[in-house]
């Protein structure tokens, strides 16, 4: 937690647990994001908004579990969602958290994209001053196509986007739209037709100015294909903005593969969309001045730190973080400006072990708004 520009990070929470066999439960934090909620379960009015932060974590024993922080007085709480047995190359997890308001109740919902389960939604409860959570998935993992394997032949739910009032996920290589009311509907609106080889699928759903309604979609595909999409969601037809591998091929000078943009989301500051990144390159490649190569076993990985800034016509320019790093960086993964008032700044948080064991790699970095948006290049 940081309270003020200039103080220091502090801990805020430690996640302790441990297995019977003595290792922490929990390996990393999967997911973070707020929520406000304004309304309880019955589209009622809260005497004052619950501001809650929402945590989830890796759990080696299989629980999918959701951490909310209570704004006001900083206590945390559990509440498991679901128990799955862990696989050698997986563990169920919560990769996101999303919020909306059900237009025919006016609830205030909030939901979490677990696998293997589905998507999961909560209310608040005036009872317990907490959030209620459904026992059982609004879209049930069993509905999704399973012709998109991902991350050890399970797709994630990567992220939520609210569009012309409508909610919408991304799952795997698939996008789908809640239909609100008591009882709630997911219809599939979009599937990747370039999906490529790849472990997540998309990437950072984001709402944008466009679209048959007003709004459209961005989404980055990860992977061996990995792109740039717009999606309209009233028709389900894609344009591609940006092929990323092409992209930055082209302005590193050496080939790239596999790449991973837009980890948790995109982040919208001052007009413009910044998209964190990070991607593996040729075995051959030789890196160029300013480039530096990390290797982590079955592949090679750009170690710097770069992100995407995208204008509202739908142009990339190419930056990077170049705070003065104990280590290499490896990716950006998370972006956000600054939460205090009158401080013209931009935070990034990265490093992607990629797999590989890592320890006291986690990194942030601070810049001001014009830095971190710079100019083309």
């Amino acid at each position: 937690m940081l309270d003020a520009p200039g103080a220091g990070w502090r801990v805020d929470h430690v996640f302790a647990d441990r297995l019977a066999d003595g290792r922490l439960r929990d390996l990393a934090v999967g997911a973070l994001d707020e929520v406000v909620l304004a309304t309880d379960a019955a589209g009622r009015a809260l005497p004052h908004p619950a501001a809650l932060l929402l945590a989830s974590t890796w759990d080696l024993s299989g629980a999918a579990r959701v951490y909310t922080r209570d704004d006001a007085s900083g206590d945390w709480s559990v509440v498991q969602l679901a128990q799955d047995p862990p696989a050698p190359d997986f563990l169920p997890q919560i990769r996101s958290f999303g919020s909306h308001r059900d237009r025919v109740t006016g609830a205030d919902l909030v939901f979490a994209g677990e696998m293997p389960r589905g998507i999961y939604s909560g209310a608040f409860d005036t009872a317990s001053g907490r959030i209620r959570w459904a026992e059982t998935p609004e879209l049930s993992a069993a509905a999704v196509s399973g012709n998109f394997p991902g991350l050890a032949g399970r797709l994630r739910v990567s992220s939520f986007a609210e569009a012309n009032g409508r909610l919408y996920a991304a799952v795997g290589q698939q996008v789908y739209e809640r239909g609100d009311g008591p009882v709630p509907t997911w219809r599939l609106v979009y599937t990747n037709p370039q999906p490529g080889r790849s472990e997540t699928g998309l990437r950072g759903l984001t709402a944008i100015p466009g679209g048959a309604h007003g709004q459209a979609l961005l989404a980055a595909v990860e992977g061996t294909a990995s792109r740039i999409v717009r999606i309209d969601p009233a028709t389900g037809g894609e344009t591609t903005e940006l092929d990323l591998g092409d992209f930055l091929t082209r302005l590193w000078g050496m080939r790239v593969g596999y790449t991973m943009a837009a980890y948790n989301d995109m982040t919208a500051i001052a007009g413009k969309l910044l998209i964190g990144l990070c991607a593996f390159v040729a075995r051959d490649a030789q890196p160029p001045a300013g480039h530096a190569i990390v290797d982590v076993g079955y592949g090679r990985v750009e170690a710097g730190a770069w992100y995407l800034v995208r204008s509202s016509d739908g142009c990339y320019d190419l930056r990077q973080v170049t705070a003065p790093f104990p280590q290499a960086p490896v990716a950006v993964r998370s972006i956000r400006p600054s939460s205090f008032p009158g401080d013209d700044a931009v935070y990034f948080a990265g490093f992607d072990t990629n797999k590989a064991p890592a320890h006291n790699t986690a990194w942030i970095a601070r810049a001001t708004v014009v830095t971190a948006l710079g100019t083309s290049r």
